[in-house]
């Protein structure tokens, strides 16, 4: 079974291989990495970002059945897409967490020219 859509264009396509015998669900997202595209946007790319292109990722989520349990094939899917889903924001959000860093590092290199210094109230002589 595979699933794709489209969303802020970027491309991201899931896809599930079951196996009934081993009772095991295994969900693979595939997904276009366009965060240097939606830092560009808003005019938040560094030169780190410039000559990055889109890279394609593959997030694999998987789904085993217990020997005890009956099988479910519907909630080994979502369980797997979950799985992987979670794989993929974790990562996304690292890569953000990083340029985060990178943009108040910078920040603090401003505040060392005076551009951001608080005003100061004059005093009465």
């Amino acid at each position: 079974m595979r699933t794709s859509y489209t969303c802020e264009n970027r491309m991201v396509e899931t896809k599930f291989e079951i196996n009934k015998e081993k009772k095991t669900v295994v969900c693979i997202i595939t997904a276009i990495n366009d965060i240097p595209n939606r830092l560009e946007k808003y005019n938040l790319a560094d030169s780190e970002y410039d000559d990055i292109a889109l890279d394609v990722r593959i997030y694999k989520g998987i789904a085993k059945c217990a020997p005890e349990d009956e099988w479910d094939e519907k909630y080994g899917k979502r369980l797997a897409e979950y799985r992987a889903s979670r794989e993929r924001q974790v990562d996304v959000n690292n890569e953000l967490r990083s340029y985060y860093l990178q943009v108040t590092k910078n920040l603090d290199k401003l505040a060392t020219f005076g551009l951001m210094r608080d005003p100061h109230k004059p005093e009465r002589k």
